[in-house]
């Protein structure tokens, strides 16, 4: 095996522009990157890597070379260009190691309080690892929407799942995807845990979109209150993440029977969705909470580039499509992390774990492109960013904190779970 000096020389030479191709379409290239174990030494980065932190303070110049929020005119590039990516060996006695490989094309994880990690794949099943081992048969095959990639991009099929709270007592596991029956519609629904196997799948909701392709987002994160936050892309319907009376383009916080809480920022608005937590989004892929603070971040994708990383605060608009509408800047929420290139910021984790104490207080998200990478945010104490790091490489889909305190993270093209361990 290279030295990890090479084999990031390597990967850091590789990481460029390129045009923007996830999910299905993915599976038909070859990874750029391969996945290296961080051995011995520390990073720390000093700079924050791909990425500009904007706080404009007047209106945006339109066009090619505005260095603005992408919302204000998706049409253009900025023009601007992000600085090399900076990467951070693990510290000594950290690994990085393959926990469980042979899956299809992983868009998600889950893991349960009995230890048990559920995976889904994009064309229907979840599937289940215990004890280290990938069972065979499914926990549940969804009857998924997924057309055929070809050249193209499809983030359809199906993209999310958590456990409930409560699973040791209802067993409930709560997944996101496209519906293929009566007819293509996204749908968030319910299932019981009986015996291993899932049964009684129950509708939550369902979204009547039929996205070509892309933009349903997905990602289900439960708040340490016992309301559920559902990210839900465009779904190609780009005007209506201005509306505040539709549930396209949004951060939904619901009750787990999917009704909206009394206190979510809209409830008594009467033309608008009660379940609207923050809108304005283009696709949101993954949504993560610092359970010490209450803060929410979002990995947010842009068009022409313009990826963020974002807090999502109660009520805020995010200014997605940005292009013919009349909103001062100074309403529009500005991102924590902007990059001026198509990266594809996808599952985000915030760790507040102890096993890994390199890493607790950091923000973990994948970047789909150019084969996948772990970026490590940190902190300053005020709560800005710090610094962006690339801690591994290979995290392209999603990555969770496990009960033993690990960080796991999928790698959508070569069906693979990898795990980040602490001294043992």
């Amino acid at each position: 095996m290279a030295t990890l000096g090479a084999r990031l020389a390597v990967a850091a030479l590789r990481i460029s522009v390129r045009p923007r191709t996830t999910w299905l379409g993915a599976a038909a290239v070859a990874c750029a990157l391969l996945l290296v174990a961080c051995g011995a030494g520390s990073g720390g980065a000093v700079e924050t890597p791909n990425a500009t932190v904007d706080e404009p303070t007047t209106a945006p110049t339109q066009g090619a070379g505005q260095s603005t929020r992408w919302g204000y005119d998706p049409g253009f590039a900025t023009g601007g260009r992000d600085p090399s990516p900076t990467f951070a060996a693990l510290p000594a006695g950290y690994s990085i190691d393959t926990f469980v490989t042979g899956l299809e094309q992983p868009t998600s994880l889950a893991f349960t309080p009995d230890g048990r990690l559920l995976i889904t794949e994009q064309r229907g099943a979840i599937r289940v690892v215990e004890d280290g081992r990938l069972r065979p048969e499914p926990f549940f095959t969804a009857d998924v929407f997924l057309p055929d990639a070809g050249d193209g991009i499809i983030e359809l099929g199906l993209v999310g799942i958590t456990a409930d709270p409560e699973f040791e007592e209802n067993g409930y596991v709560y997944i996101y995807y496209t519906a293929a029956q009566p007819q293509q519609r996204t749908v968030l629904a319910r299932l019981r845990d009986d015996a291993g196997q899932g049964v009684e799948l129950t509708e939550i909701f369902s979204l009547d979109a039929t996205p070509e392709c892309c933009h349903i987002a997905g990602s289900l994160r439960f708040a340490p209150d016992g309301t559920l936050f559902v990210t839900v892309g465009d779904h190609q319907l780009e005007v209506e993440a201005q509306n505040r009376g539709s549930a396209y383009g949004t951060i939904l916080r619901i009750n787990p029977d999917g009704s909206a809480p009394d206190d979510n920022p809209f409830a008594g608005e009467a033309a608008a969705d009660a379940r609207v937590y923050a809108y304005g989004l283009r696709n949101p892929f993954d949504l993560a909470i610092d359970p010490v603070s209450g803060r929410i971040f979002a990995a947010e994708n842009g068009f022409i580039g313009q990826d963020a990383i974002i807090e999502i605060v109660p009520g805020a608009n995010y200014g997605w499509p940005g292009f013919g509408l009349d909103v001062p800047l100074t309403e529009i929420a500005q991102p924590l992390i902007f990059y001026h290139q198509s990266l594809g910021p996808a599952g985000i984790e915030f760790y507040s774990g102890d096993a890994l104490p390199a890493l607790t207080g950091s923000l973990l998200f994948c970047q789909f492109h150019d084969g996948g990478a772990l970026h490590s945010v940190s902190f300053n104490a005020d709560g800005s960013v710090a610094a962006d790091t690339i801690i591994a490489l290979g995290c392209t889909t999603d990555v969770q904190t496990g009960p033993d305190g690990n960080i796991y993270f999928l790698d959508y093209v070569g069906g693979t779970v990898y795990r980040i361990a602490g001294p043992s």
